[in-house]
């Protein structure tokens, strides 16, 4: 074998690994990070919104997967397909993900909790089976995921404590220590 052949093989080898294991396997994790919010729900109230959010999220799945039934096509492994990424897509997704955090941390605890898992969930699921099973591969649909996923990390990264109290959270702490007396 050449330097060559080595090089291509290692490169085919290497794309083939990110195509068909890191892609999908960031996919399904955005899946499983939604259902692990369920589990480390806070209160009951986060528990229910949590769960209603990772069923609503299976259901929108369910039916994008009944609409898009007519482009199904097994997987195939090779590397002639290559991934297209729509770049617009993930500008547009990251500037919604930052956007979408930043919202909800005008809402209750909750809610944040329950529309959280639900966006993963469907996102998620949609986006594997798009990536893995669909003619047309959705190319922005998974851009757009990926950037919201991206934006939604970078939000956590400029403002760490915004999941921990959002906006309601905050309402109840001031209102409960206007009420309290000052010790010194």
């Amino acid at each position: 074998m050449t330097w060559d052949q080595i090089f291509d093989l290692a490169l085919e080898t290497l794309t083939i690994g990110l195509q068909w294991v890191a892609i999908p396997l960031i996919l399904a994790g955005l899946v499983l990070v939604g259902r692990s919010m369920v589990h480390r729900a806070r209160d009951q109230e986060q528990l229910t919104a949590g769960r209603a959010g990772w069923w609503a999220g299976l259901i929108l799945f369910f039916l994008f997967f009944v609409h898009e039934l007519p482009a199904f096509r097994p997987p195939h492994t090779g590397v002639e397909g290559g991934v297209v990424v729509d770049i617009w897509g993930v500008v547009a997704g990251t500037a919604l993900g930052f956007a979408i955090l930043w919202g909800v941390s005008f809402l209750s605890a909750a809610r944040v909790v329950g529309f959280l898992v639900l966006f993963l969930t469907f996102a998620g699921l949609a986006s594997l089976h798009s990536y893995l099973f669909l003619e047309t591969r959705n190319q922005f649909f998974i851009a757009g995921t990926l950037g919201m996923a991206l934006g939604g990390l970078l939000h956590l990264i400029v403002f760490p404590g915004s999941l921990l109290s959002t906006g309601k959270d905050k309402e109840k702490e001031e209102a409960g220590q206007a009420g309290s007396p000052r010790t010194y």
